[in-house]
């Protein structure tokens, strides 16, 4: 099959507008019109530093928390859940055990009025061997839909923000729904 050159001129001419679109839809990704209740991530450390680094931690955990929940509803791939509508259970659990071993994550997201819930954990062996797992599970069943992890190097913010970089460009490339 031959093109005939108007063809050939006709679609060298949209090859620039092809391009804006995916570069478009990289940028805000794809929307699911779902409501996405973010927790709050946790860290095991293993690492026996003699260092007490738990409000680093604390921290770090809350920026990439926020990082790639707000990265989320920036690009419209979720509606973000406030999570203070179950603060008060938040407290109750973490005052008790791990959101990791509460089994109650589902039922959290339900009474946020949520359809999906993500909860993240952060691996750290060593100053500079971590990992970060990001989890999605659908609040109506229990059932989960994402889980992703990821390695990185550096206890520090720099490295913190690179692996919630990653997790909201993931997620937001490919969400679950």
């Amino acid at each position: 099959m031959t093109l005939d050159r108007r063809r050939l001129i006709a679609a060298a001419a949209l090859l620039p507008f092809a391009g804006n679109a995916r570069a478009e839809n990289a940028q805000t990704g794809a929307r699911t019109g779902k409501r996405l209740l973010v927790l709050d991530f946790e860290i095991i450390d293993t690492s026996q530093e003699p260092t007490d680094q738990r409000a680093d931690h604390a921290r770090r955990l809350a920026a990439a928390r926020d990082a790639i929940s707000s990265g989320l509803a920036a690009r419209g791939t979720y509606d973000i859940v406030d999570r203070n509508l179950i603060q008060g259970d938040l407290d109750r659990i973490e005052a008790q055990t791990f959101l990791r071993s509460c089994n109650c994550v589902a039922d959290l997201g339900r009474k946020a009025g949520a359809d999906l819930v993500m909860t993240g954990l952060v691996n750290k062996v060593s100053t500079l061997i971590l990992s970060m797992g990001v989890s999605i599970t659908r609040a109506s069943s229990g059932e989960l839909v994402f889980h992703q992890g990821f390695d990185f190097r550096g206890d520090n913010d720099n490295s913190y923000a690179r692996a919630a970089k990653f997790f909201t460009e993931r997620i937001a490339r490919d969400p679950a729904t």
